[in-house]
């Protein structure tokens, strides 16, 4: 019963957001249909024969599908034979890294040997000028063919800005991504008689206390507060507490311009808060350079006691597994107060900008939707995310989302060697197989970081303007090195100087004034 009422949770919530993802907040034709993109996709066959009744099963047709990920799964392994067994294919994947794939797609593009299907994020520039080049087919009149897959996306097909004139080169996920929570080891509050903090003062001591007071009893100083990396969204809570939505987020400021979050007023009071908890030594010594794998790492060998991430990680996918304590930490979520009453983190949006494209150069797109169409069943998801089921799992209560992993893969990291949750993004269903099995404790929390989630005067068009396509890349990576010249500057005095050089820099070099004025039109029209 619990399970039902989170999903119908998370149901309204994607109906919520599908408003404000289409154009900051005007409800029309494009953005009226999030419902129908995270309906039960049971009702469809995904047969590989279906398409051929009567004339006997078809050989085996050959596909080669590039994903991205930080893990790594074995380049043949059990989920993949699954997968084609259960789509009448023979699937070559081809796993790179996250921080590698757009080069790799853009070097494949360009001689014109893109594998049969591929993920693409930058809807606006990738995507167009895959279709204008006549690398993607268009995939319209094949709905019949892959009807979970179509349905899942539902109306989102309409507000891809390469699906016009009816064409469909790019189909969406549609899915909400998790909000943050502030993950806090509650063994260790209880370890020092703490209570969870509710605002800034109460955190800082946390984290003095994390830091210094020895609070897994080992009787060393080996712990620290806080993991953290170069990401804004480490401190998400942090810059709630500030009502600022951090990590790209574009808000409307006082006089109706509609800019980036670090032009709200408050973002230097919250970097100095950071900065204090940097220069206290608080927080992770290698914020600057560590990868996220080892910032994980980090809650993992019970080395930091809190982190800002989505709390699907350490309450749900990482217990037990991959913790290496003796006994498995404790965590409870905590929401930050500020000075002014403020709080929350940064909103997440039912996404455009996460789909598939299936290659013009394919020889086999009826294969290609019948693996998109199997993704994108409860069936297939559950195989993606898991593993082969009564081999690498067993479901114990499968309407309640229970399940338990089975011998070796009790090992997340074997679990991954063999394909579990490694490919678990292949066109997934909106409501996919790790919502549909969140522990009680993941469900309150997912609830609780919507709920707070900062989305009053948060504007979000999913980067299709042309600014943003164009020198989107460009204004980020100013953005980012103002963000690291702030938190190493020799003293909170010289804050407001550094900041003005780089917003000037952000504003004429990085286009961002050319932006502010294309999004403002684009709110004014819009809301």
């Amino acid at each position: 019963m619990k399970a039902k009422k989170f999903l119908s949770i998370l149901l309204a919530v994607l109906m919520l957001v599908a408003v404000f993802t289409a154009c900051g907040g005007k409800e029309d034709k494009n953005s009226s249909s999030a419902a129908d993109s995270t309906k039960s996709s049971k009702t469809e066959s995904s047969d590989p024969d279906a398409s051929d009744a009567g004339e006997g099963p078809e050989e085996a047709a050959e596909i080669t599908i590039m994903m991205d990920g930080d893990n790594t799964p074995n380049a043949t392994n059990l989920v993949l034979d699954k997968l084609g067994e259960m789509t009448n294919t023979k699937i070559n994947m081809i796993y790179t890294p996250t921080d590698d794939a757009a080069t790799k797609r853009s070097t494949m593009a360009a001689s014109d040997t893109l594998p049969d299907m591929f993920r693409v994020i930058n809807v606006v520039t990738e995507a167009q000028e895959y279709a204008d080049a006549g690398l993607i087919y268009n995939l319209a009149g094949l709905e019949d063919k892959a009807p979970n897959w179509f349905k899942n996306a539902g109306e989102l097909l309409n507000q891809v800005p390469a699906n016009k004139d009816g064409a469909i080169y790019y189909v969406p996920d549609g899915q909400l991504g998790y909000a943050y929570n502030l993950n806090i080891r509650t063994d260790w509050l209880n370890n020092l008689n703490m209570e969870m903090p509710t605002n800034l003062d109460e955190l800082y001591d946390v984290y003095y206390a994390f830091t210094n007071n020895d609070p897994d009893g080992n009787g060393k100083k080996d712990t620290f507060g806080l993991a953290t990396d170069s990401d804004p969204r480490s401190f998400d809570s942090i810059f709630g507490a500030y009502g600022i939505p951090a990590n790209k987020n574009n808000i409307v400021l006082d006089d109706g311009t509609v800019s980036i979050y670090t032009k709200h007023p408050n973002y230097l009071e919250a970097i100095k808060y950071i900065r204090r908890l940097i220069n206290d030594g608080l927080v992770e010594p290698d914020w600057l350079t560590i990868p996220p794998m080892d910032k994980f790492g980090k809650m993992w060998n019970g080395v930091a006691g809190a982190m800002e991430f989505q709390c699907v990680g350490p309450t749900n996918n990482w217990m037990p597994g991959r913790y290496t304590e003796e006994v498995t930490p404790t965590f409870g979520f905590a929401v930050i107060e500020g000075p002014d009453g403020s709080k929350g983190v940064s909103p997440q949006f039912a996404n455009i900008t996460g789909g598939w494209c299936i290659a013009a150069r394919t020889e086999n797109i009826d294969a290609c939707l019948r693996v998109a169409d199997f993704c994108c069943t409860d069936e297939g998801n559950d195989l993606l995310y898991l593993g082969v089921e009564d081999v690498m799992f067993k479901w114990i209560d499968r309407d309640n989302g229970e399940y338990e992993y089975l011998g070796e893969y009790t090992d997340g990291t074997k679990q991954r060697a063999e394909g579990g949750f490694c490919y678990s993004w292949l066109c997934p269903p909106a409501v996919n197989c790790e919502m549909r099995c969140f522990n009680a404790q993941t469900r309150e929390g997912v609830d609780l970081a919507h709920e707070n989630m900062i989305t009053e005067g948060v504007v979000d068009c999913q980067d299709v303007l042309q600014t943003r396509s164009d020198y989107g890349s460009d204004m980020d990576s100013v953005i980012s090195e103002m963000y690291v010249a702030l938190l190493q500057a020799g003293s909170d005095d010289e804050l407001q100087g550094i900041f003005d050089e780089y917003m000037k820099r952000w504003e004429t070099e990085a286009h961002g004034a050319e932006w502010e004025k294309e999004i403002t039109e684009w709110y004014n029209a819009n809301k």
